[in-house]
C-alpha cells in the first residue's frame, strides 16, 4: 500500500503532466488561431477605385476579403471619407459586398509630408475620427517621395516628425487606434523612432518589396519587428507576380507565424510594374496568397 506522501507525489506529478500537456495544446491552438485569423486584402488604388465606395465590389469579384481604403483629406472629392456624410456609405458598401475595411491610407502624405505640411496633422486627426465612425483600427502614414526621411536632405525632419507623431499618438491612444508608419527606414531605425515617441499607438506598416528594393534584409527585419509586435499590417508585394520574383513569401509567412502575427496580408502592385489584364493578374496574386496560407 502506498503512503500518503507517495500518493500526493504521484498526484502532483499527474497534475503537472496534465498542465504541461494542456499548456502545449493551448500554445498550439494559439498559433493555429493566429494564422487562421489572417485575411487577404488589396489596395484600392490598384483596382482603379482609390477612395471610392465601389472598391469593395471589385475586391469581392477578384476574390479578396478586404480593402485598404484611401483616405482623401479633400471633403469635396468624390466619396471622400473627409466628408462625414460619406462614411456610412463605405460601411454599407462593405457590408453589401461582404468585404472588410482592412485599414485606411493617407497617400497624399507622400507629396504633402507630415513634417512640412501645416494641414497634415489635421488630416490625420480627422482620419482618426473617421476610423472611429467606421470601426477601422489603423491608418497607413507613408513617408516616401518628398516625405522620405532616409535621404540626406530630409534627415533633419526626423525630430519634427517625432514631435508631431507624439501629439497624434496621444489622440490615437484615446481612440484606441494605430498610426502605422511605412518608410524606407530600417527596422532598427523604426524601433528607435517609435521608442522616442513612446506610444503603443505607433506601429510599422511593413512592405516586403520597398525594403528589399532599398537593400535591407527583409527576413531579419520582419523577424525583429514582429518579435516586438511592431508590425501592424503588411504589404505582400514583389516586382513580378508574387512567387516569381525575389521575395521568399513562404519564409515571410513562417516568420509572421512564428511571432503570432494576426493582421491582414494586403496585396499591392510594385511601382513600375506593367499589367495588361489587371483583374486577372490581381486575382491570381490573391490566389497565390491563399495557397500560401492554406485557405
Amino acid at each position: 500500500m502506498k503512503t500518503r506522501r507517495e500518493f500526493l507525489s504521484i498526484a502532483a506529478g499527474t497534475a503537472s503532466a496534465l498542465y504541461l500537456a494542456n499548456a502545449a495544446t493551448l500554445q498550439g491552438a494559439e498559433k493555429k488561431d493566429a494564422k487562421a485569423s489572417w485575411k487577404i486584402g488589396i489596395c484600392d488604388w490598384d483596382i482603379q477605385a482609390a477612395g471610392r465606395v465601389n472598391s469593395f465590389a471589385v475586391a469581392k469579384e477578384l476574390g479578396f476579403e478586404g480593402v485598404q481604403v484611401t483616405y482623401n483629406p479633400n471633403p469635396d472629392a468624390p466619396d471622400s471619407l473627409a466628408s462625414r456624410a460619406n462614411r456610412p456609405k463605405f460601411l454599407a458598401a462593405a457590408k453589401e459586398a461582404g468585404v472588410g475595411i482592412a485599414s485606411f491610407c493617407i497617400g497624399l502624405l507622400n507629396n504633402r509630408p507630415l513634417a512640412t505640411t501645416p494641414e497634415a496633422e489635421g488630416w490625420i486627426e480627422d482620419c482618426l475620427n473617421a476610423m472611429e465612425e467606421t470601426d477601422v483600427l489603423q491608418v497607413l502614414l507613408p513617408f516616401f517621395v518628398s516625405a522620405n526621411p532616409d535621404i540626406q536632405e530630409n534627415r533633419h525632419h526626423l525630430p519634427l516628425i517625432t514631435e508631431k507623431l507624439k501629439r497624434l499618438a496621444a489622440i490615437a491612444e484615446r481612440k484606441k487606434k494605430i498610426l502605422a508608419i511605412e518608410s524606407f527606414l530600417s527596422a532598427e531605425a523604426n524601433i528607435g523612432l517609435i521608442s522616442s515617441i513612446g506610444s503603443d499607438a505607433i506601429k510599422v506598416y511593413y512592405d516586403t518589396h520597398n525594403t528589399w528594393y532599398w537593400g535591407l534584409d527583409i527576413y531579419h527585419e520582419i523577424d525583429l519587428l514582429a518579435s516586438r509586435k511592431l508590425i501592424s499590417e503588411i504589404h505582400f508585394k514583389d516586382g513580378p507576380p508574387l512567387g516569381e520574383g525575389d521575395i521568399d513569401f513562404p519564409r515571410v509567412c513562417a516568420l509572421l507565424e512564428k511571432h503570432d502575427y494576426e493582421g491582414w496580408l494586403i496585396f499591392e502592385v510594385a511601382p513600375g510594374v506593367t499589367i495588361d489584364e489587371w483583374r486577372e493578374s490581381h486575382a491570381a496574386n490573391g490566389r497565390f496568397i491563399k495557397r500560401l496560407i492554406g485557405k
